[in-house]
């Protein structure tokens, strides 16, 4: 990483590095080999650490006697060194370069043949994309002196929900369209929060108790037609039985939902999962959004969706959408960098602690570098630090932390990750 005021890792590679390189060994192949040999987990950023900087974790019993072993037992390692007149005691010496990115020979081949993303350890530029919960070691929870994880299980009432400036936008934004018949897409990134956002706005509706929330529940959202948001509309806000032809089912939603307003209550239309709806059903919502009663509309709309909505509320390559596009409103939930610290402290006071017990100051900044990247076009910068990512980077960073015996997760801990 190259700039003014950016932070670089003080880098000192030791010989094993060059060893590394040029025999094509991988940091995850070494990390596996290690971890059979010492019967526990060998993280690849552990093993970022020990090439780049020497370490060698102290919570790891026989690391260095394992690491040597499957060194010997490799017969490019042991070629390489007796050309160069060295012992396996030499690889712990310092080499003297960097090699920050260097990376051995057959990395390319390996990564293409990897399914989905994968992390490239230490690389200061790499963004991890893993979306699946990464879970904290209980050695690593003992380590911190926490008694559960802070990410699993976390939202079990509003404050422990994190609520930035614009989080709120969004939710009076959901509230508004829910409260006064609006028709808003919530578009957000994979685990950036939408579903939390839906339960907090759902439950301060319930609070209202004049908002009928209708709540499509068919799991695969590529099929919700307009018969079946009829159908959804209908069980939600009666006990009727639907009726059997569309034109019949659309006669009696406007009658009950006109009922229902006639009575003071109002209703919206919540659908998540929405990329997944077709253009055709995306056409059909703007017919239910333009059911009323004079001036009065009857239903208000909220999509929630990833990302594909917002290309879908394109203009320009989706012209026959037009009329739809021109009624929604798009709030879009970007990223959390700005308010990581804040973000974390309301995470770990759930569980008894201070962010600054877990995390060194100088950590935060590192952590924001590592959650962002460049766009495409190389004209700005995009932020991945959604609350699910950054939860898994601070899991992985909190493991590491422990295995290297830092009491808390400093910035090189960040970086190695």
């Amino acid at each position: 990483m190259a700039g003014a005021g950016v932070y670089t890792m003080a880098f000192a590679p030791i010989l094993l590095k060059q060893l590394v390189v040029d025999c094509d060994l991988s940091q995850a192949d070494l990390a596996e080999a290690i971890a059979a040999r010492v019967g526990r987990s060998v993280s690849r950023a552990t093993m970022n650490l020990c090439l780049n900087r020497g370490q060698i974790p102290p919570t790891i019993a026989g690391f260095r006697e394992g690491l040597e072993d499957v060194l010997r037992e490799n017969h490019r390692v042991t070629s390489w060194l007796l050309d160069r007149g060295l012992s396996i005691d030499h690889v712990w010496r310092s080499l003297g370069q960097d090699l920050r990115l260097k990376m051995p020979a057959g990395h390319g081949r390996r990564s293409q043949q990897r399914k989905g993303p994968a992390l490239v350890a230490g690389n200061p530029e790499t963004i991890t994309i893993a979306w699946e919960v990464e879970m904290i070691q209980q050695e690593a929870l003992k380590h911190f002196k926490l008694f559960r994880n802070p990410f699993i299980d976390d939202i079990q009432k509003d404050a422990d929900i994190y609520m930035s400036d614009e989080h709120r936008y969004i939710e009076a934004a959901m509230l508004d369209a829910a409260r006064h018949a609006g028709f808003l897409a919530v578009i957000g990134e994979v685990g950036s929060g939408k579903s939390v956002m839906r339960r907090k706005v759902v439950e301060a509706l319930k609070k209202d108790s004049d908002t009928l929330v209708i709540y499509p529940q068919m799991i695969d959202k590529t099929r919700l037609s307009a018969a079946s948001i009829c159908d959804a509309i209908i069980q939600d806000v009666s006990s009727e039985k639907c009726r059997a032809k569309l034109e019949d089912k659309t006669r009696q939603v406007q009658r009950l939902l006109l009922d229902r307003a006639k009575s003071g209550y109002r209703a919206v239309l919540i659908i998540e999962e929405a990329h997944d709806l077709n253009v055709n059903t995306l056409k059909y919502l703007k017919r239910f959004y333009e059911l009323e009663d004079g001036y009065r509309k009857l239903l208000g709309i909220i999509l929630i969706g990833q990302t594909e909505l917002k290309h879908m509320f394109n203009e320009s390559t989706n012209v026959d959408m037009r009329e739809v596009i021109r009624r929604v409103q798009v709030a879009e939930i970007k990223g959390l960098n700005g308010h990581l610290q804040h973000y974390l402290e309301v995470k770990f006071k759930r569980v008894g602690k201070g962010a600054g017990e877990i995390f060194a100051d100088d950590a935060y900044e590192i952590l924001s570098r590592r959650l962002t990247s460049t766009s495409r076009d190389g004209k700005s910068k995009v932020s991945h630090a959604y609350p699910l990512l950054v939860n898994n980077y601070v899991a992985r960073a909190m493991n590491l932390a422990f295995e290297m015996g830092e009491a808390r997760v400093t910035a090189d801990v960040v970086e190695a990750i």
